[in-house]
């Protein structure tokens, strides 16, 4: 829940406070937060980054990936590994030939990181994602910008970063056609070691340098953008508009052959008139955004179910599971029930139930308000087991 994810946001943000960082960083400049205040941040992998880091070689060692400055010879390829050493010896072949490892699509590496990534989804209302990035004792990264948003968390060693002290160019996802790379001619110089973290918009230029063996993860995001928000309403309407959903021009092959060009435009021009008359409403915008905020929540990875799928009886204790998160839109005709991995629609006669299970972290099933029964109140608390919503509380 929000106030849930604020808190551990807060924790990150120390000695800043969590509204100073949204009303003066976020899109506007870089924070660095240094000091013992936030050592502990160094923990998010545990006490051994290192072993935690490795011991996920089955699904982390064919997805390398790596940069270096001045490469002079190919890097090694990423391939599948026997055991952690073997992995650690990878890493060791791209580090001896002047590359930086980067290992992908790693929130699950520990619950501290996923609850992490889970709370900027929730506050944010987007997708996170997490790298690492593993540098040799000298390794230095191409001047470069990033196109999301970075929350950069030291864990091992000590490294160096130069960043621009220019306003960030908020740049689109994609690398846009003849970009030149970017410069850093007026830069701070950062040194940052175990537990310091580094927030940088996209955007912003910077290079790195590791003066020793080092180790970071680099958490990445867009705040929702205004051109994402009219993309939600222009959703919303072809949700209620079929010529919306119809081809863009009277064959669909038309585009390939360079031909319909007339049609393209005609319908665009409409589209476009029918968009801006449903968006004077602010109830339809409102609407528009509630529905994007369902499937970006149905979207996310499936929560995995815990251990006991089911509820044994009324007495029964369950909870939120640490990283779920839902979503509720009632319809004319049904409960539209978002969690991550799925989407479900019930009776609205669950609605008061359904309410209470995303509000209440902890309760007894028999607790479940609503005008249902007993047996429907079990049936609904054993779907969200089952679907890894809520879990069970030990001993109940």
């Amino acid at each position: 829940m929000l106030p849930q994810a604020q808190a551990i946001l807060t924790e990150i943000l120390r000695p800043h406070s969590y509204d100073h960082f949204f009303e003066e960083i976020v899109g506007r400049q870089p924070l660095a937060l240094l000091g013992d205040e936030i050592a502990d941040r160094a923990m998010i992998l545990g006490s051994d980054p290192k072993r935690v880091i490795l011991e996920a070689f089955e699904k982390h060692a064919s997805e390398l990936t790596c940069h270096a400055l001045a490469p002079k010879v190919p890097p090694p390829s990423a391939r599948a590994v026997a055991d952690a050493s073997a992995f650690h010896a990878l890493i060791r072949e791209y580090h001896d030939l002047g590359y930086t490892v980067r290992i992908p699509e790693v929130v699950d590496l520990s619950p501290e990181l996923r609850r992490l990534t889970r709370a900027l989804e929730v506050i944010l209302e987007i997708p996170v994602g997490a790298v690492i990035f593993w540098s040799a004792a000298g390794a230095t990264a191409p001047i470069h910008h990033d196109e999301v948003d970075v929350f950069a968390i030291q864990l091992v060693g000590k490294k160096r970063w130069f960043v621009s002290k220019d306003p960030p160019k908020l740049p689109n996802k994609w690398k846009a056609a003849g970009e030149p790379p970017p410069s850093l001619d007026r830069y701070s110089t950062i040194d940052v070691v175990p537990g310091n973290v580094l927030y940088l918009p996209r955007g912003t230029a910077h290079t790195v340098q590791s003066a020793t063996e080092s180790i970071h993860i680099s958490i990445g995001f867009v705040p929702v953008t205004v051109r994402e928000a009219i993309m939600a309403t222009l959703d919303h309407l072809s949700d209620l508009d079929k010529p919306l959903r119809a081809g863009v021009t009277n064959r669909a092959d038309e585009l390939a052959k360079g031909e319909g060009s007339e049609y393209v435009s005609a319908r665009v021009k409409r589209g476009l008139e029918k968009l801006i008359a449903r968006c004077q409403s602010d109830t339809f915008i409102q609407c528009a955004m509630e529905r994007r905020r369902s499937r970006m929540i149905a979207d996310l990875p499936k929560l995995s179910p815990s251990v006991a799928k089911t509820a044994t009886n009324l007495n029964s204790r369950v909870r939120h599971n640490p990283v779920g998160v839902a979503h509720i839109i009632k319809t004319p005709d049904t409960i539209d029930f978002s969690q991550p991995g799925e989407q479900i629609f019930i009776h609205l006669g669950a609605e008061e139930s359904l309410r209470f299970i995303v509000k209440t972290p902890e309760f007894r099933v028999a607790d479940i308000p609503g005008r249902i029964d007993d047996e429907v109140r079990m049936a609904l608390v054993n779907r969200l087991l089952g679907s890894g919503f809520l879990e069970t509380v030990d001993g109940s």
